[in-house]
């Protein structure tokens, strides 16, 4: 599982999640859903409406880069790559 910097994101634009909400055309008790989503094509809306590129989603640019670093979607699941050992255990569960 990855995590996601998209409350990070609304707080840097100063948009609330209620705000937020009406953007990505839900229900404001659906907002957490979004916020933890693991669905390719909802974070590729979320990018979209709030303008930024679908990697901003999971590093912030102050972060320091491993090595290794990447995504890779398997089924519809974004997979987080650090380490070779991630990619290895990744390519061993497919």
């Amino acid at each position: 599982m990855i995590t996601l910097r998209i409350e990070e994101i609304l707080k840097e634009r100063g948009i609330t999640k209620t705000q937020f909400a009406d953007m990505m055309g839900v229900a404001k008790q659906n907002v957490n859903l979004l916020l933890n989503t693991n669905n390719t094509q909802k974070m590729e809306k979320i990018a979209e409406v709030l303008g930024v590129k679908f990697t901003d989603l999971f590093v912030a640019d102050d972060q320091p880069q491993d090595e290794l670093n990447g995504f890779v979607e398997y089924k519809g699941e974004i997979h987080r790559i650090r380490t070779k050992s991630d990619l290895e255990n990744l390519l061993k569960s497919i």
